[in-house]
């Protein structure tokens, strides 16, 4: 290494003679270096070729081998946690499952085969003519069996049988209670009844007939007709009548009578009268009669002509 060239040297005072060391000096670490002298750093004393060191302890190198041997038995205890776990799972759903299946089945038998919901009362209402006997009667071969056994269809038919009994509706009733709602048909003319028996046939509001009776119910009027003298004709008119008065004013009247099919009369309750003509316009008919009748001094309304009625004391 070649050293650059300096100039000549400065004369050394006779109180400090020339020193046998080097000009240039290297100083321990940790000292404090003379000013002028640079301080050479590490890298530049390292050995050539050698890597350098880091301070502390060196970590090993793992070997591949060690590596692979890790990692394989890492997969292997998840495969095995996941593989546990699934089964776990599988035994909890299949347990449940286990568990719905009897509940549904002892349901099933309480509901189907057990007293705990046997039919023991049969609640009826609306059967005022019919009467809750012959209703209970109806259902008697259902006493007993579960409810949901109970065959609703085939009492409701049975009752629909019954005279009075225009509709029914037939429901159970949890635990033990069956529900059976009747509507009963309403009588609106009374007829005498066929072949000269003794009694009258009840009409309803189609003209079909109910059931006999001795004598016509309160509120229902009686059609007084001759068949043999006043014809067949006037006893239809005069059942048409009764069947399209309206109730309040049906309620007044005690018979319908009729000569001919177009001379039916009403006998009103309180000995009036209302001489109705014919079948036809009733809606009108009834409205001029119940506006005629309250009227002072008047006994007779006649609506044969509806547009030009007239009264009579």
């Amino acid at each position: 290494m070649q050293l650059p060239e300096t100039g000549p040297a400065a004369p050394q005072s006779a109180a400090h003679p020339a020193s046998s060391s080097p000009a240039v000096s290297t100083s321990p670490v940790g000292s404090s270096t003379q000013p002028g002298v640079t301080r050479q750093s590490r890298s530049d004393t390292d050995e050539p070729g050698r890597p350098p060191q880091r301070e502390g302890r060196a970590e090993r190198p793992r070997a591949a081998g060690a590596t692979e041997g890790e990692a394989a038995r890492s997969g292997s205890s998840s495969d095995g946690a996941g593989a546990g776990s699934g089964r776990r799972l599988l035994w909890r759903v299949i347990a449940v499952a286990v568990v719905v299946v009897l509940l549904l089945g002892a349901a099933a038998w309480a509901l189907l085969a057990s007293s705990l919901t046997a039919l023991r009362d049969v609640r009826v209402s609306g059967a005022d003519r019919t009467g809750a006997a012959a209703v209970q009667s109806a259902a008697a071969d259902q006493m007993g069996l579960p409810l949901l056994r109970v065959d609703t269809g085939a009492v409701s038919e049975r009752l629909r049988k019954l005279p009075w009994v225009a509709s029914v509706s037939v429901t159970r009733g949890f635990p033990h209670r069956l529900d059976v709602a009747v509507t009963e048909k309403v009588p609106v003319a009374a007829v005498p009844a066929a072949d000269g028996a003794p009694g009258v046939m009840l009409l309803d509001g189609d003209g079909t007939s109910i059931t006999t009776a001795d004598a016509a119910p309160e509120g229902v009027p009686l059609v007084q007709v001759d068949p043999g003298a006043a014809g067949a004709g006037a006893v239809r008119a005069a059942s048409a009548v009764a069947l399209a008065l309206p109730t309040a004013l049906r309620e007044q009247v005690s018979a319908i009578t009729a000569s001919g099919p177009e001379d039916v009369r009403l006998a009103l309750r309180d000995g009036k009268q209302v001489v109705w003509g014919g079948a036809g316009e009733d809606d009108l008919k009834a409205r001029v009669a119940q506006l005629l009748l309250p009227r002072e001094g008047v006994r007779t309304v006649d609506v044969s002509a509806p547009r030009a009625p007239a009264t009579a004391p």
